[in-house]
């Protein structure tokens, strides 16, 4: 299965490796699409991850959990 995010990070978490840990926790392989992220402030990033559905949910679940708004393209 593969889903297309756009991921909005909130500032307090531009220097955290949220996406290796997803990959990591989840056995998603991820594909990034585009990414804007500055030190002190929101980023942005266009995500594409696969993976089984149950391993895809539970990402996204660990994303929002984060805090991290997600928009599912």
């Amino acid at each position: 299965m593969t889903k297309r995010l756009k991921l909005k990070i909130p500032a307090i978490l531009t220097n955290e490796p949220i996406i290796y840990k997803m990959v990591t926790l989840f056995e998603i392989v991820p594909n990034i699409i585009t990414a804007r992220l500055d030190k002190d402030a929101e980023g942005e990033v266009e995500i594409e991850i696969k993976g089984t559905p149950d391993n895809i949910e539970k990402g996204i679940h660990y994303l929002k959990n984060l805090k991290i708004e997600i928009v599912e393209q």
